[in-house]
């Protein structure tokens, strides 16, 4: 049985621009014979392709990783239904939007803030669902060719500490290094305080040298004409860090309409999943 996702884009597309090949699609489609994984469409097969820059063994490991993963973790990687109670709480707390940045190399801006600084109102495992879901959100039209994520903490506290689940972050920390079919260029963490630096060093302790070195963080008041100069533009950034964009409100409104739209492609991804006969 084969399960089509829903997507936007064709992989002839992504060949005819030369962003991958049809022989690379063909090495990766003959290899998932060989295992115990579903079959998988070549539009899915193109995502990790794209991710890995068109190596096959470093695909391979990804596709095989993605599937463990979410197998081992249904809390973050399941039931993505933005209109029911838990992810409308979490929608309330964590506001996020994925701005296409540059149109021609093809890199999106996931941006996500805290709005809500009441500790007891915040889910790890709901916050980490939803950035899974803006990497579909942006995938689903025109696949980018990498991601910048910008995170701003302004509300975070020190009781913010006490929401922190060691083992989710391990797996979500191998979930971005080991499995996630986009590739992260660089994250930027605004208005650090010495509780958002206790976060991170919790998840330093499962980053490898690759991932720790794209981390950058940024104390508040940092000037943000260099911070746009250097980083990202702009004109990728809502008004609420002195950016062009709308608010954060108004684009997290924007997101929940794209994740209400991705309400059946996020059905069927999961019914993919239950097709893998992968024993760990």
């Amino acid at each position: 049985m084969k399960v089509e996702l829903p997507y936007k884009f064709n992989v002839k597309t992504l060949i005819e621009s030369g962003r991958t090949t049809q022989l690379a699609l063909d090495e990766v489609r003959v290899w998932l014979t060989t295992t115990s994984l579903p079959e998988l469409q070549d539009e899915f097969i193109a995502l990790f392709l794209l991710s890995c820059r068109n190596n096959i063994s470093n695909t391979r490991n990804a596709i095989q990783a993605y599937f463990k993963i979410k197998q081992e973790a249904p809390e973050i990687f399941s039931e993505r239904d933005v209109d029911g109670d838990e992810l409308k709480k979490a929608t309330s707390v964590v506001a996020c939007c994925s701005i296409r940045a540059d149109t021609k190399n093809k890199t999106d801006i996931h941006f996500f803030k805290l709005v809500d600084s009441d500790y007891r109102n915040f889910s790890l495992a709901s916050t980490l669902k939803l950035a899974c879901m803006l990497v579909d959100v942006s995938q689903r039209y025109d696949p980018p060719s990498g991601m910048i994520v910008v995170l701003d903490m302004e509300q975070a506290g020190l009781m913010h500490l006490t929401c922190l689940k060691i083992g989710m972050v391990k797996t979500y920390m191998d979930f971005i290094q080991q499995a996630i079919p986009l590739k992260i260029q660089a994250i930027h963490i605004l208005n650090t305080s010495f509780a958002v630096d206790k976060a991170i060093a919790v998840a330093r302790m499962f980053m490898k040298s690759d991932l720790m070195g794209i981390v950058k963080t940024h104390l508040p008041g940092i000037d943000m004409q260099e911070f746009y100069k250097k980083y990202v533009p702009s004109g990728c950034l809502p008004v609420d860090c002195g950016g062009d964009l709308p608010s954060i409100k108004e684009l997290n409104k924007k997101t929940i309409e794209q994740f209400r739209n991705l309400k059946e492609f996020y059905k069927m991804e999961e019914k993919l999943r239950t097709l893998n006969l992968y024993d760990a």
